[in-house]
């Protein structure tokens, strides 16, 4: 990836072009607008609002956040982002914990935090990973035993924490700190959502047992990490990890990063590094449980490649196309990040419509990787429309799991390799027999698309 890429400023005229109006979602209501629909089923209701136009104005509150359900228009957002930066409700919600880190900064701290941080997710870097991710997965799948059943989403988030604080944190150093993280980011995803859909004002900040809940999570996490932070420094050691390689870094201006850019961006990190991979890790393998036939060519060819090596390597991966298509299916079907939202910084014309300064954009991958006029049987898990064939013909810019433009997910590569390394380990070795007969939603009320438990009896191959 490219971290000296300049947005391509996209031409987008301002003047003498008729301005269209904005579609409003049906069932606005008074004081609440549109919260009802989406706290309860956000996603039945942003998937149904592309009949409406490409642009469709969907109301937090008296707040608009205008969706995007046309793939060209969210392209010129993407590749936009000085006109379209990081902001609105979700990202001024993620603020709250992450700080002005690579996840939330604007336009110009995003291009410098980016080449800061980019040497630790380059190619050469993720394979020295490889043996920490393995080993991971090795610690979770060495309890397993023939014809036990296994929470296979439990099992998932295991492993991704797991590589998340091997990766991060030298465990001898973090010790229950590190280990006390994995709960309360769990509970402040969930709180998230809600916060980022409530109406403003005081109904947005009751007490309720949830709020005082979310924000007790925060205060444990943001404390968590200084505990370990100030545990490195005292400890003076390069452990060879991310958080060494921060404390050792310097600015352009030759500066060690403050204490706070430190803080803000190992959390940043540590929330996505577990929570996305697992979510990606685990609707993969419970998609590839609910059709063997896919699971096992993929298994047949993960055997193949392996050729008895007894773990899956870097040279290995590049050979595993069965595997690699039944996760991006599953990245179509059930993207990690499924709303994101940005702000308008200047007048500007975004196909027929005129936005202006400090309105909300939100775009959704999961509603462009449903929508039927893009894909063809798109609530249909086929890993074979990714075969090259096939996926010429694929709409370019309607595939978006990692994002785009300059704030595409840093760590795509990362957590790919570590999702393929698992699938390919637990597919070589085991058949998923599911065992939970109702079909598995995503958590209700959640920041990202994480599965509901699913159990699989396993049986060995």
């Amino acid at each position: 990836m490219n971290v000296d890429l300049i947005d391509k400023q996209t031409q987008l005229p301002t003047m003498d072009v008729p301005e269209a109006p904005i579609p409003r979602a049906p069932g606005s209501m008074p004081v609440i607008g549109h919260a009802a629909q989406l706290l309860f089923r956000p996603l039945t209701f942003l998937g149904g609002l592309a009949p409406l136009g490409g642009l469709v104005r969907v109301d937090l509150g008296r707040l608009p956040m205008l969706l995007l359900t046309d793939p060209e228009l969210t392209r010129q957002v993407l590749n936009d982002s000085r006109t379209f930066d990081k902001g609105g409700a979700l990202f001024d919600k993620v603020r709250e914990l992450t700080g002005n880190s690579l996840l939330t900064s604007r336009y110009d701290d995003h291009k410098v935090q980016r080449r800061q941080m980019q040497p630790a997710f380059s190619r050469k870097r993720i394979l020295t990973y490889i043996d920490v991710m393995n080993d991971a997965i090795g610690g979770v799948l060495g309890d397993w035993r023939d014809g036990a059943t296994v929470d296979l989403t439990t099992a998932c988030y295991d492993i991704t924490a797991r590589t998340a604080s091997r990766t991060m944190f030298a465990a001898d150093v973090a010790g229950d700190a590190a280990a006390s993280l994995v709960e309360d980011l769990s509970v402040y995803l969930g709180g998230l959502f809600v916060r980022m859909m409530l109406p403003g004002g005081v109904l947005g900040m009751l007490p309720t047992l949830g709020s005082i809940r979310y924000d007790r999570a925060v205060e444990r996490l943001h404390a968590a990490i200084d505990d370990i932070i100030e545990a490195y420094r005292k400890s003076g050691v390069d452990h060879g990890d991310l958080l060494s390689m921060m404390l050792a870094a310097r600015d352009e201006h030759g500066q060690p990063w403050s204490h706070q850019e430190v803080h803000d961006q190992v959390i940043t990190l540590f929330l996505a590094g577990i929570e996305t991979t697992a979510g990606v890790m685990s609707w993969t393998l419970y998609l590839l449980s609910g059709h063997p036939e896919f699971a096992d060519r993929a298994a047949a060819e993960v055997r193949t490649v392996l050729d008895g090596a007894t773990v899956p390597q870097a040279d290995h991966l590049q050979h595993l196309g069965q595997t690699r298509r039944a996760m991006m299916e599953a990245l179509r079907l059930y993207p990690p990040g499924w709303i994101f939202t940005r702000v308008v910084t200047r007048d500007v014309t975004l196909g027929p419509y005129r936005l202006r300064p400090g309105d909300g954009v939100a775009y959704s991958p999961y509603v462009l990787h449903r929508n039927p006029a893009l894909f063809e049987a798109p609530e249909q898990f086929d890993p074979d429309r990714w075969l090259p064939q096939r996926a010429t013909a694929l709409p370019e810019h309607g595939f978006i799991p990692f994002g785009g433009g300059v704030h595409k997910c840093i760590g795509d590569q990362f957590g790919t390799t570590e999702v393929l390394l698992a699938l390919a380990t637990i597919l070589s070795r085991w058949h998923l027999q599911p065992v939970t007969t109702k079909a598995v939603q995503p958590i209700p009320r959640r920041a990202t698309l994480t599965p509901s438990r699913f159990d699989v009896r396993i049986h060995e191959r």
